[in-house]
């Protein structure tokens, strides 16, 4: 989900060359640091290092002659939440990408950005130092400032707010304003990962004029929102005063308006998109893909690999089905992952195994392929006591999971488990009802990328998180993430990583099918679109349709 999933969409041309492990990196002490220029200062102290920041990338690439105006009409699903603090469906996450900006930005291969912020500092991990943009305005004309960004953060981490970002940043015991360009957090713990954790979709800037971001859609982004239902559309139109140009001095963005078509039913938006009623559609099965490649008007977009996932959630609470751990690792054990990417989504798609740190992440990956072993699981599921075990699956009806639903289904019987599947609307299953994903037993839920797993792990896993689907509780977990979240040395933290993976996959509360590569389809006419890791985060600054 975007739960916290959730999920950005970096469709900016601007690449800023900073790896997460370069902000991990222990050289003779601690590096940690910025985004810029590709170049790297580090004192010779012996005790602190700083890697250095330079150049304000404010243009983009952009094509040689684009055309610009246009309106591009993009389907999708009904949206639910409009202040961005309390996003968490993917029409919420894409509207807040186009309207909105953060500090910091992840691109596809999971490295920060520049955003507002064109330069982050730290000598310990616990105090950190973001330069902004001068000339930055807002959309009701106000300018950016630092005291935007107090405003902004102060407001995720009152819990009288009560936003998700409560639980992101606890850490931070205080923000502060240097001057109008420079803001400083200090944080009660190191940790070198904040210019990553202050991307997160929920952490969109905001004017500090706003009282109420959920009916005044203020923002620096490329888009404004100028229209809004909830069940039928949203128009964005063009931010006259977007402070990003192309390297000819063009302001973006090239479109002159967006318009999100809503509709749940994915098969109406594919006619609608080869009928040319919309010209873009995101979140496409392997099916659908290779449909759209035999049509000579439409494309295919694709994004980097192995950075969405699905779990199946498992309510772990006391009194519920999945209280047991046997229960869950049986089901787990049930669980085909190939068998699902093979009749879900061949070609796109790598097996997960019981925890959101994928193949992505490289060293912090524990490469340990699930087990399927259906005898097991059938003798775990008498040792509980539940050799018929029966489940009610609550599945959207969106994107693959109506399938995943129905394949785990099938997979379940040769257990003994019986699966009812409930299929609901995505605004439902993300809303507040009894239905909703943080209530049910058992759920499918879509998580996007994030630019370091522990950010997985601080929302959605350890005890209390706000988007803790499965309330899930595990002290020595707990522990791990803790050590984690303030652990410099990277050998210490890929070790911590892995120990924690371990645990999930022996005990924990959910089932990752696979990782997915994000796929489009589009108007072949529209070009510069790149396709988000997480592609609801996909920003349509740079987009146009060919002359």
């Amino acid at each position: 989900m975007q739960a916290w999933i959730g999920s950005l969409r970096r469709g900016m041309a601007v690449r800023c060359v900073v790896s997460v492990s370069a902000l991990l990196l222990i050289l003779t002490a601690t590096v940690i640091g910025a985004c810029g220029d590709n170049t790297t200062t580090a004192t010779s102290t012996g005790s602190v290092a700083t890697h250095g920041a330079g150049s304000d990338t404010s243009t983009a690439s952009g094509p040689v002659d684009p055309q610009v105006g246009g309106i591009l009409k993009v389907a999708a699903e009904p949206a639910v939440n409009r202040d961005p603090a309390f996003a968490s469906g993917r029409s919420d996450i894409l509207i807040n990408q186009q309207v909105y900006e953060r500090l910091t930005e992840v691109d596809g291969q999971n490295q920060v950005i520049p955003g507002l912020a064109t330069d982050w500092r730290s000598t310990d991990g616990r105090i950190w130092t973001f330069t902004l943009r001068s000339e930055v305005i807002f959309s009701n004309g106000e300018p950016f400032t630092a005291d935007d960004v107090v405003y902004t953060f102060n407001r995720l981490r009152d819990p009288q707010v009560g936003s998700p970002g409560v639980q992101l940043y606890e850490n931070v015991s205080g923000v502060e304003a240097v001057d109008p360009t420079h803001v400083e957090f200090t944080l009660d713990k190191p940790n070198p990962d904040f210019p990553s954790d202050v991307s997160d979709y929920h952490a969109a800037v905001l004017c500090r004029s706003v009282v109420d971001p959920a009916v005044e859609w203020i923002g620096t982004g490329p888009f404004i929102l100028s229209a809004y239902s909830a069940e039928e559309r949203a128009t964005l139109t063009k931010n006259l005063e977007y402070w990003m140009k192309d390297t000819r001095g063009v302001r973006l963005p090239y479109l002159d308006q967006i318009d999100l078509i809503f509709s749940p039913d994915m098969a109406g938006q594919v006619s609608a998109l080869r009928g040319g009623q919309v010209q873009f559609l995101a979140g496409l099965t392997s099916e659908l893909v290779d449909s759209i490649k035999g049509d000579g008007k439409l494309k295919v977009i694709t994004g980097p690999s192995s950075a969405f996932h699905y779990v199946i959630h498992m309510r772990s609470d006391p009194g519920h089905p999945a209280a047991d751990r046997r229960v869950r690792r049986a089901l787990q054990l049930g669980t085909d992952h190939q068998g699902l990417i093979d009749q879900v989504r061949p070609g796109l798609a790598v097996v997960g195994n019981g925890t959101p740190v994928g193949p992505a992440y490289g060293d912090y990956y524990l490469d340990q392929p699930p087990t399927h072993d259906p005898e097991l699981a059938k003798q775990l599921l008498m040792e509980a006591g539940v050799p018929d075990l029966s489940l009610t699956l609550h599945a959207q009806q969106a994107l693959e999971i109506p399938a995943i639903a129905t394949v785990w289904q099938q997979q379940m019987k040769t257990i003994g488990v019986t699966v009812d599947i409930q299929t609901i609307p995505p605004d439902v299953y993300y809303g507040d009802g009894d239905t909703s994903w943080l209530k049910v037993d058992f759920g499918i839920t879509e998580w996007g990328a994030r630019a370091t797993p522990n950010a997985y792990f601080n929302v959605a896993y350890v005890t209390g998180a706000a988007y803790n689907e499965s309330h899930w509780s595990d002290l020595d977990f707990d522990a791990l993430v803790a050590q984690i979240n303030s652990e410099i040395d990277r050998a210490k933290r890929i070790q911590l990583y892995k120990e924690a993976q371990t645990i999930m996959i022996d005990r924990g509360p959910v089932i990752v099918p696979f990782f997915e590569t994000a796929a489009a389809g589009a108007d072949a006419r529209l070009g510069d679109v790149e396709l988000a890791p997480d592609w609801s985060r996909t920003l349509f600054s740079t987009a146009y349709f060919e002359k």
